[in-house]
């Protein structure tokens, strides 16, 4: 039986966390709705720092439509015959819409604002090394961001990962062992 599983949350939650351990564990595959985005950057010989994936991704929907990603992606997605898919990066509503559709299972991971903070200078990636605190708090009212709480209440299992990799990783690995059942 195909499982798909969607993971949802802020910056820093641990979402790659999630993904990583069922990937290296569970032999899963990961999709990315933010792959798209980085594979147009990619052309436009442009960095994929979060402020132009947000730009271009905001762009692509204000003049092709809102499901333009979505639609690009519900492709990709049908196209990999992988019995266990990952999608990460999902932000909007109807992001979650078509993966309900597909019996996907969602998953929202969450964590202090100040944990997040930690990890994203830690992991330095699309330009959050050098950010202060302050600046990742109002990263969080970017466009891309302001809809994650509303999606919340879409989440079929909610994660806190406040704690340990080990401790993650065991919350995770009984939401499995529950879906194989």
């Amino acid at each position: 039986m195909r499982l798909v599983i969607g993971l949802m949350g802020r910056i820093g939650s641990g979402k790659t966390a999630v993904s990583e351990h069922l990937q290296e564990n569970y032999g899963a595959r990961e999709h990315r709705f933010s792959q798209i985005l980085m594979d147009i950057l990619d052309r436009l010989n442009l960095p994929h720092e979060r402020a132009n994936l947000q730009k271009l991704g905001k762009s692509l929907r204000a003049e092709l439509g809102a499901d333009v990603i979505v639609n690009a992606f519900k492709h990709d997605l049908e196209k990999d015959t992988k019995e266990l898919l990952i999608v990460d990066g999902i932000r909007y509503e109807n992001e979650v819409n078509m993966l309900k559709e597909k019996n996907c299972v969602l998953i929202f991971v969450t964590a202090s604002p100040e944990v997040r903070y930690e990890r994203a200078v830690k992991r330095g990636e699309k330009g959050e090394a050098k950010i202060t605190f302050e600046q990742f708090l109002e990263s969080e009212k970017a466009e891309t961001e302001k809809h994650i709480e509303a999606i919340k209440e879409s989440a079929d299992y909610t994660i806190d990962n406040s704690g340990t990799l080990d401790e993650l990783q065991g919350k995770v690995d009984k939401i499995i062992k529950g879906l194989k059942k």
